[in-house]
């Protein structure tokens, strides 16, 4: 008995010895390469290009940054049930764009390396659904009918619905196309609208008879506003926000604007303009939900900058900036703010405040009064003053503002003569201007599309109390044109000119300047264009600083990509700036235009995106080089212009 227990567990090890010894010989083996997916190509598409269908379905190659690791297999790996599924996904989305016949297939390629397949769909479109006939109807009394057939607005937007004899039967649009018509009959009055599209659709002769039927229900005139949520700011004035009035007739537009004006208010940090559950009749009520900001905040800033500043270790500190805002957000109870600031750098020292009036007129006019004093030290001159600006901002919508301001300054500056032996220039004198601005844009998205223009108009003198009387005017133009998800391409165009001026000698404030961060960084801050040497106590060659001059243009054009594949939030540019200034518009023909290329960095921080830039001088002067009778007096780096900052160059 004992022997056959011993039997049993000599045997029971000994199996357990084996299946031990197959496991490991099981791991040793190696594994078939599994199969990525490497590129996608469409065949067959004739209507929709194959990036558009490439956006539909869920197999995707590898970027091309990607693509470049060569140590290890990059891309999804290949599974056909997700690519029989993105099969689905372009019939879906073919027949719900008209072609209720495609077809779509699919095969599967080898590459240079049997793990790199290439997916190939193809399509057979075959014939699409036609719109054979539309029909409108409106199922309200004649006098209804009569308003909304009659009024040019709603012809305007019925005739642009995609829905038109002659096209395809899209069921994709069909929620556009009842959203149009809502949001129409909204516009005129019709708060409760509501639309439907039917189609009677015959597939052997591929065509489709559409009927767009509205129901405009009782026209509706605003009366009562609710607001919720507020503690600090009286209901009167957030409602005085909206700008609508009892009695006035609703609108869809109107609504839209007035959750606009609302939620942009400094004072509340959310709100949400809505129509609470109410019965439908002729009247209608507004509720308003509002989350308020603090009533008083302190916001402290800090960062590098003037890299040109620095000659020393000892000159660090001129590297460092700061700023300290105080804001109290509902002065008097009425939604007024009050800003105080103060701004240090080596440069420029300021002290200000600002004094919101947000409701002048209306909703889209509103008033600053500025009141400041600073101390600025540039490498020419040095300037004292402090002054009044009042601002009178008018916002047409939501991307047109205009602006008229008057300043009135009380300036002491003193300009340096260029001699340790000579005495310094010191010139007092009053400014007195009126200024014109205006801002427009069209589809702009945070500097990664659509386009801005920025012009505005100086006259000073005008009411005789300026001590210099001149007029500057100039414009500035942006574009932004996305290439890729991940590249830009930024440009902007830059143009100024002092045209007019009842003096020969201008302040050295007033004059143009160009160079810097944000403009032409080959140079540092205000260096490029014309110049004058300065010298030391033994009248020795110093420096050449800028002088301004009285016309200006710069060009900036900038490739930006993101490399979020490799780390979220880090990118890099590449660019080619070019400008002159111009001491009077008379050398514009003989001084030539000058460039910077260069480089740099991007990461999008908190605080938002830092920038280091790095920029070489394509065709500088000897006096860029600081070169001073043959003698260069400027260095190995006098090429190169650094630049670090917070947010993009433009």
């Amino acid at each position: 008995m004992a022997t056959t227990n011993f039997q049993h567990v000599l045997f029971a090890l000994w199996t357990t010895l084996l299946v031990f010894a197959c496991g490991l010989n099981a791991k040793a083996q190696p594994m078939p390469e599994s199969a990525r997916v490497w590129s996608i190509s469409i065949e067959g598409n004739r209507t929709f290009e194959g990036l558009v269908i490439k956006d539909v379905i869920s197999n995707q190659p590898p970027p091309p940054l990607k693509k470049l690791i060569f140590w290890k297999k990059v891309g999804m790996r290949l599974n056909e049930n997700e690519i029989r599924r993105d099969v689905i996904r372009i019939k879906r989305f073919y027949q719900r764009r008209g072609f209720n016949d495609v077809k779509v297939s699919y095969r599967i390629e080898e590459l240079n390396k049997e793990w790199k397949k290439e997916i190939v769909f193809e399509i057979i479109e075959n014939t699409p659904i036609i719109i054979d006939r539309v029909d409108f109807e409106v199922q309200s009394g004649p006098q209804d009918s009569t308003i909304i057939y009659s009024d040019k607005e709603f012809s305007k937007i019925f005739r642009r619905l995609p829905y038109r004899e002659g096209r395809r039967y899209e069921t994709i649009l069909q929620s556009e196309v009842e959203g149009n018509l809502r949001g129409a009959l909204r516009n005129l009055g019709y708060a409760y609208a509501e639309s439907e599209v039917k189609a009677n659709v015959d597939t052997v002769s591929k065509t489709a008879d559409v009927t767009l039927i509205s129901r405009p229900g009782p026209r509706a005139r605003f009366d009562t506003v609710k607001i919720e949520g507020n503690k600090e700011m009286a209901d009167r004035y957030i409602a005085r926000e909206t700008g609508i009035e009892s009695g006035e007739l609703f609108s869809e537009n109107k609504l839209r604007e007035a959750q606009r004006e609302v939620f942009s208010h400094h004072m509340l940090r959310f709100a949400l303009v809505s129509i609470p559950d109410q019965p439908q009749d002729t009247s209608l009520n507004l509720q308003i939900r509002v989350r308020e900001a603090p009533l008083r905040s302190i916001q402290l800033r800090g960062g590098l900058a003037n890299f040109s500043r620095i000659n020393s270790f000892e000159d660090s500190y001129r590297l460092f900036r700061g700023q300290a805002n105080w804001t109290h957000r509902n002065v008097r109870g009425r939604g007024e703010r009050l800003t105080l600031s103060a701004y240090i750098s080596a440069v420029e020292q300021r002290v200000g405040g600002d004094y919101l009036f947000p409701y002048l007129f209306n909703t889209k006019s509103s008033l600053v009064i500025s009141p400041f004093a600073e101390h600025k030290l540039e490498p020419s001159y040095e300037i004292v003053r402090g002054g009044l600006n009042n601002s009178f901002v008018y916002q047409y919508s939501s991307n047109f503002t205009g602006t008229v301001s008057y300043e009135y300054t009380l300036n002491n500056e003193t300009t340096s003569s260029g001699h340790e032996n000579l005495p310094d220039s010191i010139r007092s004198y009053n400014i007195s201007s009126l200024s014109l601005n205006a801002y427009y844009t069209h589809n702009l998205r945070r500097g990664s599309r659509g386009w801005s223009v920025q012009p505005f108009y100086d006259l000073s003198g005008i009411f005789g109390e300026s001590s210099f009387s001149f007029q500057k005017t100039g414009i500035e133009v942006r574009k932004f044109t996305p290439l890729t998800d991940d590249i830009t391409f930024a440009k902007r165009i830059d143009l100024s000119g002092i045209y007019y001026s009842a003096q020969d000698s201008l302040p050295s404030d007033v004059r143009i300047y160009s160079g810097g961060t944000n403009t032409v960084r080959g140079w540092n801050r205000n260096e490029l264009g014309p110049k004058r040497p300065t010298f030391d106590e033994q009248d020795r060659f110093d420096m050449y600083v800028p002088v301004g001059g009285r016309a200006s243009f710069n060009f900036n054009a900038e490739f930006r990509f993101r490399l979020n594949e490799l780390i979220k939030g880090l990118g890099f540019a590449t660019f080619l700036d070019g400008g002159q200034v111009w001491r009077d518009f008379e050398d514009i023909g003989t001084v030539p235009i000058q460039y910077g290329l260069g480089g740099g960095i991007r990461y999008q921080s908190p605080i938002g995106p830092i920038r280091v830039d790095i920029a070489y001088k394509l065709n500088p002067t000897d006096q860029d080089l600081q070169i001073y009778q043959g003698q260069d007096y400027g260095g190995r780096w006098a090429r190169w212009g650094l630049h670090f900052s917070i947010g993009q160059a433009f």
